[in-house]
């Protein structure tokens, strides 16, 4: 018995709703009577939760959400996803529901546009349900993340949208007005997103002279001059911002490195993407008559630009010298478009299977069927954490505990504050999640905007109970080095010299030189001076670097800050519980 689907998009956004719900679910049964309004950490998310909540101040354009004085500033980089993530907060609505409703609803414009997208290439409406769906669940754990991912994937997808129906119909003039429209929203997005989008229409601007089509070079430079007008504010700031003190050393912090070199993300994941291009290159090459379709022309070329567009932005290092983080960023946005490529690439083998002969057929099946294996691979690494939570329960547990004390430290105080907390406490990176105050420092504070002395004074300042000695510092530099010094920078490097190993494998006295460590390159002088710095500065004037960064309060974790004593410097004891207590500094 056949049956019959008859409305597949109202069952698609029925699923994902309640696949939407299942963190939800999550921390109802498995926490039970011991939440108290903390949301539970499946990965890192919670970093986006402070930039969120700083935004729902009403401090749109923050600059540090981690640090009191520097809260005004201006943001290292735009991020126009935080304004649309920290909307429900701004209108009111508490931090737990508003995390729940952007969750739901981001989840729905994903699915949705990602089965409009797949409509516009006529694909069967089942199909297309099914295709979004899977996409949909190959990206969970990103669009979960709030602001980084989870409003920036429908702006991807709107681009695509745009450029297909661009593709089908160049001289339209409301196409290149959409296409331009969905451009330009880029720049104001995210910094990786609106680079795609550039690269995506360079490339078939080059496909376009390169073919002389003349009316589809004309428009797309049209659309493309139309999105740099739009585009032009957050663009003209970020160039601003290159010439503001302290932005390079910040760079440098957040992960930027000088090398040509490319990382080995981009054949990780920039390689499948490679091969979808390739399984649809083999088609439009090897037959003819196949280039003669005009719906298969469309579909080819935008595989081919889409696909070649995220895998150069993933390498562009190589061109341009400048590694940010890009490789691990663009496998977010390759993981979106891969199934959407597959898909396109199936459906093109099985709709034109009796005009493909028997060899090509199998070898483009073949490579297809490898592609399927790496979504279905990619789908489990993003759903699993979900599924099966495992031991994160018990974290989730212990997080319900920060609430107790954060709570009692917002309903008397009015006026925001700074807290030092344990910077490697779990804890004090949710002071400004859970309230409206700040931390004397915390790690993710170092990829904002500020001096890198700064940042050394505060760690040390923050390490103050704990005493740091020089082996300390090395095995916490990761709290203060920040992300180039402490993995890029060494891991260049030693691409570098496994590249020169390969290369020159016959001749064993050639020097590639060693493999470096984090700790290596700084130099012991490196470790010793900060050492020194507590030591001779920080120890003996702790009373004037507390009031420099304005502490009020200590919190203390009972079970993990047993060394901390807030007493000797004054401080009062206001709060207490089983776990924490809250001392108020003179």
């Amino acid at each position: 018995m056949r049956v019959v689907i008859k409305h597949p998009f109202a069952l698609l956004v029925g699923i994902v709703l309640l696949a939407s719900l299942l963190p939800t679910a999550e921390a109802f049964f498995a926490l039970g009577d011991a939440w108290s309004g903390v949301p539970q950490a499946y990965m890192d998310e919670y970093i986006y939760y402070s930039h969120v909540t700083e935004t729902g101040t009403g401090n749109i354009f923050f600059g540090n959400p981690y640090l009191l004085e520097h809260r005004s500033e201006a943001p290292l980089i735009f991020f126009g996803s935080n304004i649309l993530a920290a909307l429900p907060l701004l209108v009111g609505i508490p931090l737990i529901l508003a995390l729940l409703l952007n969750f739901m609803l981001w989840s729905v414009v994903f699915a949705a546009l990602y089965y409009r997208l797949l409509r516009e290439f006529a694909l069967p409406a089942l199909l297309s349900a099914a295709g979004a769906l899977f996409a949909y669940l190959q990206s969970y754990s990103q669009v979960y993340r709030i602001s980084v991912r989870q409003e920036v994937f429908p702006f991807l997808l709107l681009f695509y949208i745009a450029l297909v129906r661009f593709l089908k119909q160049p001289e339209g003039k409301r196409e290149v007005v959409w296409l331009g429209v969905a451009a330009g929203a880029s720049f104001y997005i995210y910094g990786f997103l609106w680079q795609t989008v550039v690269v995506t229409l360079g490339l078939l601007a080059l496909y376009a002279l390169c073919t002389r089509r003349w009316v589809l070079l004309r428009r797309t430079l049209l659309s493309s001059a139309l999105g740099g007008v739009l585009g032009a504010p957050p663009f003209l700031y970020n160039l601003w911002m290159t010439h503001q003190p302290y932005f390079w050393e910040s760079m440098t912090r957040f992960g930027l490195v000088n090398t040509h070199l490319p990382v080995a993300e981009t054949v990780y994941s920039g390689a499948w993407a490679g091969l979808a291009v390739f399984c649809m290159l083999l088609l439009y090459w090897r037959l003819p008559a196949l280039r003669r379709e005009r719906t298969f022309g469309v579909v080819a070329l935008f595989v081919c630009v889409t696909g070649l567009g995220l895998w150069i932005m993933q390498g562009s290092n190589a061109l341009t010298g400048q590694l940010l983080e890009i490789g691990d960023h663009m496998r977010f946005f390759i993981i979106v478009w891969l199934p959407l490529g597959t898909l396109l690439g199936a459906y093109a083998l099985y709709h034109y299977r009796t005009q493909i002969p028997k060899a090509l057929r199998t070898l483009v099946g073949i490579l297809l069927a490898c592609l399927v294996g790496a979504n279905i691979y990619f789908a489990y690494v993003h759903t699993h954490p979900f599924l099966y939570p495992g031991e994160s329960v018990a974290i989730w547990k212990e997080q319900q505990l920060y609430q107790a004390p954060l709570s009692w430290l917002d309903a008397h105080e009015a006026q925001p504050v700074v807290v030092w907390g344990n910077p490697h406490d779990f804890s004090t990176v949710h002071v400004p999640v859970l309230t409206k105050h700040y931390v004397l420092y915390e790690e993710p504070a170092q990829f904002m905007l500020l001096p890198t002395d700064e940042i050394y004074e505060r760690y040390l300042v923050s390490s103050y109970f704990d005493v740091p000695t020089t082996e300390d510092l090395k095995r916490d530099m990761n709290m203060f080095v920040g992300r180039a010094n402490a993995y890029h920078l060494p891991k260049t490097i030693e691409r570098g010299v496994k590249l020169c190993r390969i290369f020159f494998f016959w001749d064993r006295g050639h020097d590639c030189g060693e493999v470096p460590t984090p700790v290596g390159l700084l130099g012991e002088k490196y470790f010793a001076d900060l050492a020194a710095r507590f030591k001779n500065d920080i120890q003996p004037n702790i009373k004037m670097y507390l009031q420099k960064y304005h502490v009020a309060y200590v919190l203390k974790d009972k079970v993990l800050d047993t060394a901390y004593h807030p007493e000797v410097l004054g401080g009062v004891r206001v709060y207490q519980d089983d776990r924490f207590e809250l001392y108020q500094l003179p």
